[in-house]
């Protein structure tokens, strides 16, 4: 086996990684109300959205105790992220007239620069957009209305839990002044989809392969979004797996790429 010579900064990522990990291990409270987890986190985002080499990237995630925490990792930065976006909605909802009101969201400025990107390559793949859904919308509905705004599209929200749904739907609610919004407590995998143009998909969604599988059911002529990552972002995320939409023909139409500001990139599908 083939012995790597690690660089400094691959060393500090992985110490970091590690050390993170423990944390969040020990922590009861993973909510922005803890200043450890705030601190940690912070840090280890911060570190991973520096620019890095492919290559040392993979040797990174190639790493046996990398490799060996990554799917606990992952299910604990889920329950932070989640723990967090419903922090800061309990923090606005009664309190946004517009858009501009979540400036003070820690961030806010990424969500823009990510829409702004989004939106620059559905360009290229899809026009004259009428309506959307977007599936995993979460207690903090920041994408779907950016996307709304830059669109000028009727918006339906949708997600699986109850709490996040309430929260979102309120905060919704009080910017819909035209009435072009929707939040529907339902599983992305049994909606009907007919209505819509274009279905985004969120990175945290889990079966992203039967959503994908209802929309061509009900929908083939539709434009389907899905958040992923790449590189030393898959520290953070798990990425879209193409290999498992076997059940349905689609293709990969169109894709962004993350850099230092955003961590995500969005791989466009359309139906065959």
């Amino acid at each position: 086996m083939k012995t790597i010579k690690w660089s400094r900064k691959q060393e500090k990522i992985i110490r970091t990684y590690m050390d993170t990990y423990k944390i969040l291990l020990e922590e009861d409270d993973l909510s922005p109300n803890n200043e450890i987890i705030n601190r940690v986190l912070t840090e280890l985002v911060s570190m991973i959205s520096k620019p890095l080499d492919q290559h040392m990237a993979e040797e990174i995630l190639n790493h046996d105790e990398i490799g060996s925490i990554r799917g606990t990792m992952l299910d604990k930065l889920t329950i932070a992220e989640t723990l967090m976006e419903d922090h800061y909605a309990r923090l606005f909802v009664g309190k946004v007239n517009s858009l501009d009101d979540f400036r003070s969201f820690i961030y806010w400025d990424n969500y823009k620069e990510l829409i702004k990107t989004e939106i620059n390559e559905l360009k290229k793949v899809k026009n004259d957009i009428q309506s959307f859904a977007f599936v995993g919308t979460g207690p903090l509905p920041l994408s779907p209305l950016l996307l709304q705004r830059e669109l000028g599209a009727k918006m339906t929200c949708l997600d699986i839990d109850e709490q996040a749904h309430s929260l979102g739907w309120r905060i919704i609610q009080e910017l819909d002044n035209e009435g072009k919004s929707e939040y529907i407590l339902n599983d992305g995998a049994l909606h009907d989809y007919t209505e819509f143009d274009l279905v985004w998909i969120a990175s945290l969604v889990p079966n992203k392969e039967e959503i994908l599988e209802r929309i061509f059911q009900t929908n083939p002529g539709a434009t389907v979004a899905i958040r992923s990552v790449d590189g030393i972002h898959k520290l953070l995320y798990e990425p879209v797996d193409a290999t498992k939409f076997s059940k349905v023909a689609c293709q990969e139409v169109g894709r962004t790429i993350a850099d230092s500001f955003i961590i995500n990139s969005t791989i466009y599908y359309t139906f065959k």
